[in-house]
């Protein structure tokens, strides 16, 4: 589809490929700066528990501990690890849910931070810990969502008795549910509940942290979202400061999937640099990470479906009860975005969606790649075939029987969907993975030790989230005297490959070549305001902004060069950095040698060549994707194999097919963990985190992924850079509530939690007789 373009829609080298290939590219863990010191921060043993009395004196006297600090230390103010608070609009349903200090006042959770401290080197920063003495008072804690609900049930957090952090009604729910399940002629439940999958991201966490003799603090850490994350901490985590007192840093991440949208190690490390009057470096341990914080939402739901005789939907209820963890983070706006893309994905003239965010002893929940969107789907995609059986429709047809058409209300209904692919997608996933001769109808009984099963999914998710939150990007384009061109843009790189996609972008807006562009990213003094990288909308807003620039760069190049070449600049074209003459190439000019002059020749205007470009959004223009899973079931060990999984995605137009296609593929492989092996077990006794590492949390190996195939819808989207959609979350939804419906296919027993383990898989045969 992109025969006339130069760059975009061209499979080319990431610009960071070779160095993180080689090993060379660097990332915050590799950083340091003179003089810097080393933090280790002390962690509860405890799931829930008063700190009755704290002595660090053993510890400040060690040789090498320059900072110690404890709950005493800490600013009284309270925040937020997510920063996503800052960018919500009035009419959000939570606003700040600021429960959270630097150091906590008590233990709610066995990794609470109760401590700190810096020393000379991390071995001196552990003998340290060991060192501070901590009498603690045990509480008795609640490790499921609906413990804390009961009456008398322990208190987490004294200003919420209830232990609700956040409880309300989806804001745009629609009609009358109770009626619309009452004409249904066909109605079906399932209830269930996600895993609390866990990122798995090879870099550890960490900060650094440096006050300027001008006041003025610099964090370097792998953050998402730097811009907002500055304005928390000016906000609520050093509130003395103002947002022009920090500078952010953030190298390339080694990994992120939604992690780095929540504030890590980054205010510790810079309150131990405060008292210690030096830089200080704050790292992880992975048995740290996985028991500190961050992890996929927990989500228990129940879904109500209803719809007529000819399978058209008539009402779809839904209740939701999230497990927050100790702290509140983004466990509401998950939660949140489930309503909206499971709501919103197919036409239903009556909605409603409730929810209850809840406390608990456990780690705090984050942002996780799907944010929300693959735990509703996992539930809803498995009530829709269940109501498609009650009807008599195949699954694919009663699916087809209610997509939402241009024109309708999108999943964030305020906002008319302009542009939709779903109906191309199903039909040609269908037909690549062969549905019509697999599919045998609903009741068809499999007999032996192995069974084979087919199912499906679709889904709706973001280009970002115009409309629902704070979504505009800003760029820089400036050429440099050899007519190469220096790309200043806010996105974080953490392997997406969004830097290589922007400037393919670039390229093409300008006419230069792709080579030719030289990204400059990572510092929020130097990057326009970006709200960072997530709901999959970099390519889209960013893109957009870098449109908007490379185009007033080739306004001013075309003005040059026609003044040079005597031609009227309608009748230019730049093509990988050459103006010419449209049909006459021997009348040109290099962009280099007008660049050069824009410069260096003080007779004339003397202004080096650049632009800047901004992009607002107010749509969220939603791609779509149809997701089908053909398994084999083991009835005799319950182990679910999954023999070929096929998706199609509506991309709008691919910028780099091959990254768009590693994007789909990297997260079907993710899903399939979420889905099949991932299982993050907290100890309902004591709290402690039982899989906290490599080894006792499983994630898939190459030996588990099966034969996939990876079909990319192209129509170019009306608000994209060059018809382009966002990718970056979609290929994991679809896999496990794809993997579900196939497994019921094989064996007539649906799973209502993840992951479908053999020992599952093996009591639902049982039950079922």
């Amino acid at each position: 589809m992109a025969e006339h373009f130069t760059a975009v829609g061209k499979s080319l080298v990431k610009p960071d490929a070779v160095p993180k290939v080689t090993g060379t590219a660097e990332y915050s863990e590799d950083m340091s700066l003179p003089g810097m010191l080393h933090g280790r921060v002390l962690r509860s043993p405890h799931a829930h528990a008063e700190v009755r009395r704290i002595d660090t004196s053993k510890a400040k006297a060690l040789p090498g501990v320059e900072a110690v600090i404890t709950v005493e230390d800490a600013p009284e103010s309270r925040f937020t690890r997510s920063a996503l608070a800052y960018a919500l609009p009035d009419f959000a349903f939570e606003g700040e849910v600021l429960d959270q200090r630097i150091i906590s006042d008590k233990a709610r959770f066995v990794g609470d931070w109760i401590a700190a401290v810096a020393a000379v080197d991390i071995a001196t920063a552990e003998q340290a810990l060991a060192l501070i003495e901590v009498d603690y008072e045990l509480l008795p804690a609640v490790f499921d969502p609906h413990e804390p609900l009961a009456e008398g049930a322990p208190v987490v957090h004294e200003n919420k008795p209830s232990n609700v952090a956040v409880a309300g009604e989806y804001p745009f729910n629609t009609g009358d549910v109770q009626q619309g399940l009452a004409d249904a002629d066909y109605t079906a439940e399932f209830s269930g509940k996600n895993s609390r999958q866990k990122h798995c991201h090879l870099e550890l966490d960490s900060a650094i942290a440096s006050w300027g003799t001008d006041g003025r603090l610099t964090l370097i850490s792998p953050s998402q979202g730097p811009h907002l994350a500055k304005k928390a901490f000016a906000k609520h985590v050093f509130p003395d400061l103002g947002d022009g007192d920090i500078r952010w840093l953030s190298p390339p991440l080694g990994g992120g999937f939604g992690a780095r949208l929540a504030l890590g190690m980054e205010p510790v490390a810079a309150l131990l640099a405060k008292v210690a009057g030096k830089p200080v470096k704050v790292t992880t341990t992975r048995e740290e990470d996985f028991s500190g914080y961050s992890s996929r939402t927990e989500q228990h739901q129940t879904i109500k479906v209803g719809a007529m005789a000819d399978g058209t939907l008539t009402a779809i209820d839904m209740d939701i009860v999230s497990d927050s963890g100790a702290y509140y983070s983004h466990s509401g706006t998950t939660t949140m975005v489930n309503m909206q893309m499971t709501l919103g994905l197919l036409r239903c003239p009556n909605i409603r969606g409730r929810m209850k965010v809840v406390y608990t002893n456990t780690p705090t929940a984050s942002g996780f790649r799907g944010y929300g969107n693959p735990e509703g789907a996992f539930i809803f995609q498995q009530a829709i075939d269940m109501l498609a059986e009650k009807v008599g429709m195949d699954p694919l047809e009663f699916r087809l029987k209610n997509v939402k058409q241009v024109g309708e209300p999108s999943f964030f209904l305020p906002v008319t969907l302009d542009h939709s692919a779903l109906e191309e997608c199903i039909q040609q996933a269908a037909e690549r993975i062969g549905w019509t001769q697999k599919w045998q109808g609903w009741g068809n009984i499999k007999t032996g030790r192995h069974r084979r099963g087919i199912g499906m999914s679709v889904m709706n998710h973001c280009s970002g989230a115009g409309g629902f939150l704070l979504e505009h990007s800003g760029a820089i384009i400036k050429l440099n005297e050899d007519g190469s061109a220096n790309l200043t843009v806010g996105p974080s790189e953490m392997g997406q490959g969004i830097l290589g996609a922007l400037s393919q972008i670039a390229a093409e807006s300008m006419g230069l070549k792709y080579e030719d562009i030289h990204v400059v990213t990572g510092d929020t003094d130097v990057t326009r305001f970006d709200i960072g990288s997530h709901a999959s909308r970099s390519v889209l807003v960013i893109g957009n902004a870098v449109v908007d620039a490379g185009k007033k760069v080739r306004e001013q190049l075309l003005g040059l060069a026609a003044a040079k070449l005597e031609a009227s600049a309608e009748d230019l074209e730049i093509r990988e950095g050459r103006i010419a003459v449209a049909g006459v190439p021997a009348q040109g000019i290099d962009v280099a040698q007008l660049a050069h002059d824009a410069i260096y020749n003080y007779t004339e205007s003397g202004a080096q060549i650049s632009a800047t470009g901004s992009y607002l959004s107010t749509s969220h223009n939603p791609n779509f994707q149809a997701g089908f899973a053909e398994v084999d079931v083991d009835t005799d060990t319950g182990i679910v194999s999954v023999v070929r999984y096929v998706m199609a995605h509506d991309i709008g137009r691919a910028i780099n097919p091959q990254a768009v296609e590693g994007q789909l593929q990297g997260g079907a492989v993710q899903g399939l963990g979420f889905a099949l092996t991932e299982d993050f077990a907290i100890d309902k006794t004591s709290g402690e985190t039982l899989t906290d590492n490599f080894a006792s949390y499983r994630i898939p190996t190459i030996r588990d992924i099966p034969e996939m195939e990876i079909i990319l819808v192209e129509d170019p989207a009306p608000n994209g850079p060059y018809g382009a959609k966002g990718v970056g979350e979609p290929g994991l939804v679809n896999v496990a509530p794809a993997i579900a419906n196939a497994v019921y296919d094989a064996v007539g027993v649906r799973i209502n939690s993840l992951p479908l383990s053999p020992k599952k898989v093996l009591s639902a045969l049982e039950r079922s007789g």
